[in-house]
């Protein structure tokens, strides 16, 4: 996942990491010898009032391109709780 940082100027950085090592918003960490603060991402959209028991639904959670799925755009195409499942189970993700 991509999340941004910013440094005591205003300057915004994306850094790529592993959603269990991202710091909670507000953390500041160093990141090549530069002291960052994380902030909240304004260009990530979330759909929390997407009814996910009317399928198939075009998901915002999940990866990108995700192998067993068709897509839309790029996002996975879920198109049963049938199909939710086995995606869940192959690559081994979790329902919130």
């Amino acid at each position: 996942m991509i999340y941004e940082f910013t440094d005591k100027s205003g300057n915004i950085f994306e850094i790529t990491m592993t959603m269990a090592c991202a710091p909670a918003i507000g953390t500041t960490i160093t990141h090549e010898g530069k002291k960052l603060t994380r902030i909240a991402s304004t260009s990530v959209q979330l759909d929390s009032g997407a009814n996910r028991s009317q399928y198939p639904y075009v998901s915002t959670a999940l990866p990108r391109n995700l192998v067993g799925c068709k897509s839309v755009g790029g996002k996975p195409l879920v198109e049963s709780k049938r199909h939710e499942r086995n995606i869940m189970a192959q690559h081994g993700f979790e329902k919130d």
